[in-house]
């Protein structure tokens, strides 16, 4: 399997995986299941850091020559939306109700466009030559091995790159 075959279907891979956490968060906050919910965001914060890492360390800069700085700074933006979503919802006293439902549900169905996006992401590679296409990999590989949780990663307050 050639370089680019390998990342699209890793990408494939992890975006189907924050696609699945983002249904189940959508689920239990949809049925008012508050303990659900926090549940579904703690498996959310652990599985999704990273591909969280990557992006933010590897590939949205190494897309930066492709993209305008509105494009790479609303990504950046998406990460921080949704990192902010999961600190609120882990943050929520234990027993009380989750603050405005319907208001979490919304920023969950923005961060359910930006995952679906994200893979349209992947065209802007075709500048990308075989060396560079390599070091994504190793990169990826490198992150899935450390496993940080979205909050570790990304820290209490990020701060997007605009």
């Amino acid at each position: 399997m050639q370089i680019k075959e390998k990342l699209f279907e890793a990408f494939r891979e992890d975006h189907a995986q924050l696609g699945r956490g983002l249904y189940d968060l959508r689920t239990k906050l949809a049925a008012g299941d508050v303990d659900g919910a926090r549940g579904a965001a703690s498996q959310l914060d652990r599985t999704a850091g990273a591909h969280i890492a990557f992006e933010e360390s590897e590939f949205y800069p190494a897309l930066e020559p492709f993209l305008s700085k509105v494009e790479v700074g609303a990504m950046y933006q998406k990460h921080a939306d949704g990192l902010l979503l999961i600190n609120e919802i882990l943050s929520s006293p234990e027993g009380a109700p989750l603050p405005d439902t319907m208001e979490l549900i919304g920023r969950v169905d923005a961060l359910e466009e930006h995952v679906a996006e994200c893979g349209e992401l992947f065209g802007a590679m075709g500048g990308l030559n075989e060396d560079e296409l390599r070091h994504l990999w190793r990169r990826l590989q490198f992150w899935r091995r450390k496993a940080p949780s979205w909050r570790d990663f990304a820290g209490p307050t990020p701060i997007p790159a605009l």
